[in-house]
């Protein structure tokens, strides 16, 4: 067996269970079962005695014990069970290669790992591991045909391999181009370990003190249009009960929003009115839609949406993956339809705090003067910080930070002003989200990252909420252009095979059939035009695909076996009874019901001779060889 079809085994094992691998969702103890795939393959190269039936028969048995083990208490989920399985069973088989079939079988279990590994993860990394597999797949099927009809060492691989690999990605585009989409994964449920951040959260709590770290990792990703200034808010959720030490969403009542031609619908709003997001959210441990300003129509996988009193979005169950949607949102502020009551409860113990606000609201009629004075206040009198210590004993953490370490970051300041408002008889709410992004010009889209998660204020002036942000304005951090050109290659990998959807089949349907419509406007002679042109490009390419596959038919063996073949052809097409299993004997024997006895008994002696025999052809032989078939071919006519 050639050393290389050997190799291409190892690296589709290998390559199988690193899909796997860099899911990151495997125990790391398999790690230990998986580098039994070094030894087992570094024996099989070396030709040496593969372990004996009983080895592979317990180790076997004992794998299947740890798999019911490992999905039942360690993984506590069967589909991660399987992955662990998939790894163990490769390193076993590397040990009990012998016949073609087992070669068969690495194959089958490596596929199987990819398609595992395609519901684990989404990374850029699993699509180049995915293309070079499909591509080693073909070589070694084409290497054990070659192998099989004896003709290895006659042959060149170079050009079927590429030939049918690029027919096979091309199979595989169409195919993931029109497959029908379907929402969530195979299983129901995402893999991905969820993103945890420090200030978005659906409760704020001042319980824990220390150093804040800026996290750069990404957890959204949105292209927008539409005419909205910066910064950018993005809206998660909104908390309006405060404890002394946290704040929480008491705000359980949840509508049911239900989609309508192929949209959820909240409030109606004009074409032209909406801002676009296309949001490419990560895999993050909340339920919540992200939107600037109010959202009033989202377009996304599933039947079913959840709206609160306060107009959070909410999916009916969190997602553990990556999730992708588009939000429609209104440059405006909600109207106040909700009891203000809630918005204005203040916790025990806060009277300093409330003296404050009533010097700061002084004599100010309007609540937006109010409002903005203490907006103001809080922006230029204290400092932003990453660093909270814990406060004296007896002093509530916002005491603290108004009245002696004047520091803090977000939710102090969003926290600060609400019970300030409060106090003054103004309705307030906490709203956590993200704010701003860094605007990535490789790709035209806007990176929020985590250490964007931020809280800020709404408040009720003239009958509408408004939103207010008293913290500090911060720089933040540019990333460098390498990093931004990656994410942009990371983006694009999201945007058209991540998060490729049935609108996106639509619109190259809609391109596509573009010149076919006929409107009744001046250019439909043009469209007639591109239509024909459309059409001739698809059946010239069709044709050359055909043409070079028949090439590739012929060229695929060595020349004495091609011309055979074209003899075998040229009979079967007079009516000869010659199938592809006949063989020399039967042909001569068809032959001479035709009378051609002499001149296809040479010839099929030759082949015998060339084929079998180990003779080399030269330029004379391979004339005479061809001559012989045109001579037959003429006595036909």
């Amino acid at each position: 067996m050639p050393q290389l079809y050997k190799i291409l085994t190892f690296v589709l094992a290998f390559t199988g269970c690193i899909s796997i691998v860099i899911s990151g969702e495997v125990n790391p103890l398999m790690y230990i079962t998986g580098t039994g795939l070094l030894p087992g393959y570094y024996r099989f190269l070396k030709g040496m005695p593969q372990a004996p039936g009983w080895a592979i028969g317990g180790f076997s048995v004992l794998t299947l014990m740890v798999f019911l083990f490992d999905s039942l208490i360690i993984s506590n989920d069967i589909f991660i069970g399987v992955a662990h399985l998939t790894i163990t069973f490769q390193a076993i088989k590397s040990f009990d290669l012998k016949e073609p079939w087992d070669h068969l079988q690495v194959y089958f279990m490596s596929l199987l790992q990819l398609i595992i590994a395609s519901e684990l993860t989404h990374s850029i990394a699993f699509g180049v591991i995915f293309i070079f597999f499909l591509v080693a797949l073909v070589t070694a099927i084409i290497l054990a045909h070659f192998i099989k009809e004896g003709t290895i060492l006659k042959v060149s691989i170079r050009k079927p391999v590429a030939y049918i690999s690029a027919l096979t990605l091309l199979i595989t585009v169409v195919f993931f181009i029109s497959a029908p989409r379907i929402s969530g994964g195979i299983w129901g449920k995402g893999y991905k370990k969820s993103i945890r951040t420090v200030g978005f959260s659906e409760k704020v709590d001042f319980g824990s003190f220390g150093d804040v770290k800026l996290d750069p990792t990404v957890v959204m990703r949105v292209e927008t249009a539409g005419d909205f200034q910066e910064p950018y808010y993005w809206r998660g959720m909104t908390l309006n009960y405060f404890d002394g030490i946290s704040w929480k969403d008491t705000l359980k009542a949840k509508k049911w929003i239900y989609k309508t031609d192929d949209r959820f619908r909240i409030k109606p709003f004009q074409k032209g009115q909406a801002i676009f997001q296309r949001i490419f959210l990560e895999p993050m441990d909340t339920d919540v839609i992200f939107g600037l300003s109010e959202i009033a129509a989202v377009e996304a996988i599933g039947r079913i949406l959840f709206m609160d009193d306060a107009g959070s979005l909410f999916l009916p169950v969190k997602k553990g993956k990556r999730f992708s949607y588009i939000a429609y949102s209104i440059d405006r502020m909600p109207a106040v339809t909700e009891n203000k009551v809630i918005y204005l409860q203040l916790p025990p113990g806060i009277e300093k705090i409330s003296e404050l606000a009533l010097d700061l609201a002084g004599n100010e009629r309007k609540d937006i003067d109010k409002t903005l004075k203490i907006e103001k206040y809080l922006r230029e009198n204290y400092a932003y910080s990453l660093s909270t210590s814990r406060p004296p004993e007896g002093i509530s953490p916002m005491e603290y930070f108004l009245f002696s370490s004047k520091k803090g970051f977000c939710e102090h300041y969003s926290t600060a002003m609400v019970l300030m408002l409060r106090s003054v008889n103004i309705p307030a709410r906490i709203v956590t989200g993200f704010q701003g992004g860094e605007i990535n010009e490789y790709g035209g889209y806007i990176i929020v990252r985590q250490s964007n998660a931020h809280s800020w204020v709404e408040a009720v002036i003239d009958g509408a909420w408004r939103r207010f942000d008293p913290t500090p304005q911060i720089p933040s951090e540019r990333q460098s252009a390498t990093v931004l050109f990656l994410d942009m290659i990371r983006m694009k990998w999201n945007r058209y095979v991540v998060a490729f959807s049935a609108s996106d089949q639509k619109e190259i349907v809609r391109i596509f059939s573009l010149p076919f419509r006929l409107p009744s406007m001046p250019d439909v002679r043009i469209r007639v035009s591109y239509g024909i042109l459309y059409i001739l490009m698809l059946v010239a390419a069709i044709l050359l695909i055909l043409l070079r596959i028949r090439k590739i038919q012929f060229r695929r063996y060595g020349f004495a076996t091609a011309e055979y073949l074209r003899l075998r052809n040229v009979f079967r097409k007079r009516g000869a009874a010659i199938t592809s299993s006949s063989t020399p004997a039967e042909v001569k024997r068809e032959a001479s019901c035709f009378n051609m006895d002499s001149k296809v008994e040479e010839f099929i002696r030759l082949y015998e001779e060339y084929r079998f025999g180990g003779r080399k052809m030269g330029k004379e032989d391979r004339v005479r060889y061809r001559s012989l078939i045109e001579e037959i071919k003429k006595q036909f006519r």
